[in-house]
């Protein structure tokens, strides 16, 4: 699994996974507009993903924890958001499209620490309800 490239079309743009050490590989990928689209299934299958690739990152006797001391993400209105470096990657929920909502400034790929993932399978699951 540790190079195994995982390539989500979902319904609007597509979303490349990867374990990369000890964090998780995340690219996202606009498909006509400014952001990806995931379905409710789609949601499900990313946060089965993500979950999976965190236990093994945890589990590995090699992988140096961190605290987790405080809440890395930030929420105005309806948006929840990372600062990632010198770039954001932004989730909300679409009631238009009855989907949730990926966008990014800056950046597009985000090597991310279990803690941010754990953060964003959370916000997942609470939108996906």
């Amino acid at each position: 699994m540790e190079n195994q490239v995982y390539n989500w079309f979902v319904k609007n743009g597509n979303i490349l996974i990867q374990k990369n050490e000890d964090c998780i590989s995340l690219q996202i990928v606009y498909q006509n507009g400014d952001c990806c689209l995931l379905t409710h299934s789609d949601a499900n299958e990313l946060i089965e993903l993500l979950t999976k690739i965190s236990i093994q990152i945890w589990e590995d006797p090699k992988y140096e924890k961190k605290a987790y001391l405080d809440q890395l993400y930030k929420k105005l209105d309806d948006k929840y958001y990372w600062k990632i470096d010198t770039s954001e990657l932004i989730i909300k929920y679409n009631e238009i499209e009855d989907a949730i909502e990926i966008k990014y400034f800056g950046n597009r790929r985000y090597n991310l620490e279990i803690n941010y993932v754990i953060e964003i399978i959370q916000i997942l699951e609470y939108l996906n309800k």
